[in-house]
């Protein structure tokens, strides 16, 4: 890996406050590694350029953790996943996280259990299949602390499909661009039905468009 790309995550790591250590880094570099490698035969993400990948699937990733609403212990679950992303950057960065990664794609996940095992990360799981087959699966004490994805839908779809895979008090947390009209609808669905509220944080480093992550809360038991 060229130098330059590990001198770029550790830049990219200081602007957000991250403390990443230098062991952390190099997993992350072997992830794009192989993200290279086994891109083209299985077709696991558009994006040819590898600074490009470093920063929209790897960097990027690390926006999660803005708000400190990922802490270790937490069960989360990385919903359509596909290349890994954003779960295997955040599974490597806090590897006390138990990550779930969930996708349809057989060969995706058969990528993804390839890296976890080369990455070395027992608490990171990738499980195949859809939110509609892996709800039936948990048990009330088995269901997620977070539910976090890129690219599946708009808030209110993911509303729809998170809303029985997370515990009472859960968290469905998305990184979404600041002006994003998608929040009016979740807004409307928080009115009604599990959810209660919804809380953005502006990423300060994003820029054309600025992003933000954004905290939609499920209804705590009564």
């Amino acid at each position: 890996m060229e130098p330059h790309y590990q001198q770029r995550l550790s830049q990219q790591c200081e602007v957000r406050g991250l403390t990443v250590s230098a062991d952390q880094q190099a997993r992350l570099l072997h992830y794009l590694d192989l993200l290279l490698h086994w891109r083209p035969s299985l077709n696991l993400t558009g994006l040819r350029d590898a600074e490009r990948m470093l920063d929209v699937l790897i960097i990027e990733s690390l926006d999660f953790f803005a708000g400190d609403y990922l802490v270790s212990g937490k069960r989360v679950l990385d919903l359509g996943t596909g290349a890994g992303v954003p779960g295997l950057p955040l599974a490597v960065c806090c590897p006390t996280l138990h990550m779930t990664l969930l996708d349809r794609s057989t060969k995706k996940i058969a990528f993804l259990q390839r890296v976890v095992e080369a990455l070395q990360l027992p608490h990171c799981q990738p499980v195949c299949g859809t939110s509609e087959e892996l709800v039936p699966r948990l048990t009330p004490h088995r269901t997620f602390d977070v539910v976090v994805s890129r690219g599946v839908g708009t808030m209110a779809h993911l509303m729809h499909l998170t809303a029985k895979l997370l515990h009472p008090g859960g968290l469905l947390l998305l990184r979404k661009p600041l002006d994003t009209p998608e929040l009016h609808e979740a807004e409307q669905s928080c009115a009604v039905g599990p959810w209660h509220g919804i809380e953005r944080l502006a990423l300060p480093w994003s820029t054309s468009p600025p992003w933000m992550v954004v905290a939609v809360h499920r209804r705590p038991s009564r």
